[in-house]
């Protein structure tokens, strides 16, 4: 191979017996890591060698999004393909009729998923048993596997594992966004072990499956609970786009802005009333805004993690996508470090979402757009941050929250003078306690998908 660099150039190739210009002449389908992996699965079978019954992509029906409807037929897109499991919170539906008109792009319980254009493309998932016949969009491909030799549990799990995903990758081409057509999807090439090993993959990724489904069953419950003690059932959130009040139901010396005065506010705030409440800053020790980092982003392996918006969802942590500060510079920031139990707000942007910090975040430090909260001895860090994440504590933050420019945010004032609920103490235990349990369970679910990605690249590495 011959190598040659110019002024203000890369090192490039000008001929190489590696490279096979006349299949692919793009330089990231030669990168050193695909050619790693293609001889890694060099001993494997292609997907369309008697493995697969059908490969097809779906179908964006005639019409697009007007066509979906609250019943019918569930219509996957692409983006509802989360890290294995489909989700499934945000479903749509087409009728019967769009459905036949649309058969070759008809989803089984069973087959796999795989998203094949844009940002997600790679995602997998499998769909549940339970469903036993949908539809999807053009950026999904559906694969419905010979069982007899290709568990398809065992494949989803596969291509979600380096040694399927970077194969997804090499095999995609660019355009206006990178796109996986169904021919190169049938040259992924699968190491196959016995189908009793497969089988295994297939009993732990239901296992997983099982816990995530007890977890969503026991947060849904906690919710309910919380709701009732709350007085907060039966109220329907519904955007007025305009309204107007007498002068004499407006304070103007307070807020003189229409959206304070939406009649959803005025009938939570007149719930509230009805409650016991306390004000947070009397439950807390502290309660005080994050960081701006001094120095740029640093490599896992010299940094101490940084949180930020995007790590926190309502009574959740999302940490696949950590942010790093030089650990010999967090020195001056000391006062940012986060302990166990504190409890984390987001102040700016998605305003309100609140999270409770685990002994895994202990020494880690939070942003400048997050707020800490760390309650005192009387009161649970779950039970605020339930709270907050509830309609009970949204609404309190969304009716005083102003713009700033172009982004909405929040401030300390507004969240010291929350008022929290004071409620039976057996009931809030049973409440956070049922959170609690969701939260592990979903932990513990994580972990079993975890330990089928393990077994499958061992089966692969033993192979």
């Amino acid at each position: 191979m011959v190598e040659t660099q110019a002024k203000n150039q890369n090192i490039f190739w000008l001929w190489s017996d590696e490279v096979d210009w006349s299949k692919r002449g793009d330089v990231f389908y030669w990168l050193p890591e695909f050619l790693d992996r293609e001889k890694t699965v060099k001993g494997g079978i292609n997907l369309q060698d008697s493995l697969i019954k059908n490969i097809t992509y779906g179908h964006t029906p005639s019409g697009g999004k007007n066509t979906y409807t609250d019943k019918g037929i569930l219509f996957i897109r692409s983006g509802q393909l989360n890290d294995f499991f489909l989700d499934l919170t945000d479903k749509v539906y087409i009728s019967e009729n769009t459905h036949r008109k649309m058969q070759r792009s008809v989803i089984k319980g069973r087959d796999v998923l795989v998203a094949t254009v844009g940002a997600t493309i790679g995602a997998v998932a499998i769909t549940p048993e339970i469903i036993k016949e949908a539809n999807c969009n053009q950026a999904v491909g559906i694969l419905r596997t010979d069982e007899k030799r290709l568990n398809p549990y065992y494949l989803a799990i596969y291509l979600s594992s380096p040694y399927g995903k970077e194969q997804i990758l090499r095999q995609s081409s660019g355009g206006a966004r990178d796109n996986l057509d169904p021919f190169e999807l049938k040259r992924i090439r699968v190491i196959l072990p016995s189908i009793t090993s497969q089988q295994k993959v297939e009993q732990i990724v239901k296992d997983a499956f099982q816990l995530k489904k007890e977890s969503e069953a026991d947060y849904q419950k906690s919710q309910k609970l919380l709701n009732e003690a709350l007085g907060l059932t039966g109220i329907e959130e519904r955007r007025e786009m305009t309204f107007w009040r007498w002068s004499d139901e407006v304070d103007i010396v307070l807020r003189i802005d229409p959206n304070y005065y939406q009649k959803y506010f005025q009938e939570m705030k007149a719930r509230r009333a009805e409650v016991k409440t306390t004000k947070l800053e009397k439950l807390s020790l502290l309660i005080d805004y994050g960081t701006v980092p001094t120095s740029p982003d640093a490599p896992p392996e010299l940094g101490t993690p940084y949180l930020t918006g995007k790590n926190i969802q309502p009574n959740e942590l999302v940490l696949d996508k950590l942010d790093y500060l030089y650990t010999n510079t967090t020195h001056s920031i000391r006062n940012k470090a986060i302990e166990a139990g504190d409890v984390l707000i987001t102040q700016m942007g998605t305003v309100g979402n609140a999270a409770v910090m685990s002994e895994g975040q202990g020494g880690w430090f939070f942003g400048s757009f997050l707020i800490r909260v760390r309650p005192n001895k009387s009161v649970s860090p779950e039970w605020l941050a339930l709270v907050i994440n509830s309609d009970f504590g949204k609404q309190q933050i969304q009716q005083a929250m102003t713009t700033a420019t172009v982004r909405t945010n929040t401030d300390l004032p507004t969240i010291k003078s929350l008022e929290i609920p004071v409620i039976d103490k057996k009931k809030e235990t049973e409440i956070v306690n049922l959170y609690i349990q969701s939260r592990d369970k979903k932990v513990l679910s994580k972990q079993k998908l975890q330990e089928a990605k393990d077994f499958v690249e061992n089966l692969v590495r033993r192979a």
